[in-house]
């Protein structure tokens, strides 16, 4: 026990003379330069632009999952509207057949089901006109929006560059 309570304090013995040492071998350095505004400028605007390139390419990402989206309504639409001009065929056989019988409150019935399954009919199709409507414009807004992705980019790319060379251009 006692040999190791000789071996700490000579160790801080040691370091307490030659950590000042250290300290005057050391060159002392000239303070940092005052920064130049125009570059602290040119570095939030840098940030800035990078923070949009961010949002436009989650922006992108959403437009993307927008047209699947309406990709998959549009096929479920036309689904519907196959199995519901089935059912109106099937109503129309089902109407033939009640005429040819005699049937009149069959017939009378036959015509409300056929009504209501054209109409069925009619609000698919405005369902399915809608959803390719809203898959048209979601692929323009992606047009678009990788349009602006691609100039921001561009443009990022250029004040970096610039950024960079003007740094370079102030440490000399």
């Amino acid at each position: 026990m006692t040999r190791w309570k000789t071996m700490a304090l000579t160790g801080a013995l040691m370091a307490a003379a030659w950590i000042p040492a250290v300290d005057a071998q050391t060159t002392t350095l000239a303070p940092p330069a005052a920064p130049n505004p125009q570059v602290q400028q040119d570095r939030r605007e840098l940030r800035r632009d990078q923070r949009d390139l961010r949002q436009d390419r989650q922006d992108m990402r959403q437009d993307g999952r927008d047209i699947n989206q309406d990709r998959r309504d549009l096929r479920t639409d036309r689904q519907d509207r196959f199995r519901d001009r089935q059912t109106v065929r099937q109503d129309e056989k089902q109407f033939r057949q009640d005429k040819a019988a005699g049937n009149v409150p069959a017939v009378q019935q036959d015509r409300a089901n056929l009504r209501s399954a054209r109409q069925t009919v009619r609000g698919d199709q405005r369902d399915i006109n809608h959803d390719k409507r809203d898959l048209h414009a979601d692929r323009r807004d992606l047009r678009a929006d990788n349009r602006d992705r691609l100039e921001d980019r561009r443009e990022v790319n250029q004040d970096r560059a610039r950024l960079h060379k003007d740094k370079k251009t102030a440490a000399r």
